[in-house]
């Protein structure tokens, strides 16, 4: 059974502060988020590093982490995950200088120095993971396997590949600290059926994304879009999911306002797929 616990829920940085982009680091006032995120009732901020090394990003400075540590002490929440953005941009599989491997190892650094619990690998456009280079990235992932427990940090890995082409590449790793983030919004767009595809991929699924988008694919207020979150909910309760909820969600005009109505109606749709349960 899902429990609306406040840390339960989180939401991506950026997410909280007003821009015409959607996915961005929000520099200016990347402080004010924990705030605003604590204020309304949310337990952490998925951290985000960009496609571009951005330096002035606090995750790549000693000074930076110790800001968001006393942030976080400050404000409650805490840095459950983080997102590689950068290997969208920088393949995990041509790199002949070993740079983007290398940007991999010091995330997982500054990820064990903000006692973050897990690293979300975004394998999309040029590190799109797919049927000709899952042997591969099985090698690779492996390795990373191996490296993130030194670190303490499991490995999160997004992607839109077919949901049982992804549970052989899961079960060809067979890597306890190794999961799914399930993106309720980018699943929906190819597949109307998140409930078989939740109860397909099960176990696997460690972190979930909680997006709504429309026929065009565009991101959307929870609940006017493609996606039955009472169904979603229903799901991840009969396979036991005991993990995150993530807002990935659009800002609206209010973000604050409009993350608090996200939260509600999570909240609400859980409590219906837990009487439901009760029912069954």
């Amino acid at each position: 059974m899902l429990i609306d616990k406040t840390n339960t829920f989180g939401i991506s940085q950026g997410r909280l502060t007003k821009s015409k982009e959607l996915q961005r680091f929000p520099s200016e006032a990347w402080q004010q988020e924990f705030f605003h995120a604590s204020s309304i009732g949310l337990g952490y901020i998925e951290l985000l590093t960009e496609r571009i090394l951005n330096k002035s990003n606090p995750v790549w400075s000693l000074k930076g982490r110790s800001e968001i540590l006393h942030i976080c002490s400050k404000t409650g929440c805490e840095i459950y995950t983080l997102c590689i953005d950068y290997i969208i941009e920088n393949s995990l599989l041509n790199d002949p200088d070993k740079s983007t491997y290398q940007h991999i190892l010091d995330i997982f650094l500054s990820a064990k120095e903000l006692d973050c619990k897990a690293v979300i690998f975004p394998l999309l456009e040029k590190s799109e993971l797919n049927l000709d280079n899952l042997n591969k990235y099985v090698a690779l992932f492996k390795n990373l396997s191996k490296i993130a427990k030194k670190f303490n940090v499991e490995i999160l890995i997004e992607s839109l590949m077919p949901s049982d082409d992804l549970i052989v590449f899961f079960d060809l790793l067979n890597c306890q600290n190794i999961g799914a983030v399930f993106d309720t919004g980018n699943r929906v767009v190819d597949c109307d059926d998140l409930n078989a595809e939740i109860l397909k991929l099960g176990s696997h699924i460690k972190h979930v994304h909680i997006k709504d988008k429309d026929l065009k694919g565009e991101n959307v207020i929870l609940g006017t879009g493609l996606v039955n979150f009472k169904e979603v909910f229903e799901a991840l309760n009969k396979i036991d999911y005991s993990g995150r909820l993530n807002f990935e969600t659009t800002r609206g005009i209010d973000p604050i306002s409009t993350a608090l109505f996200h939260l509600n109606l999570c909240k609400f749709f859980i409590k219906e797929a837990n009487n439901q349960e009760e029912v069954d």
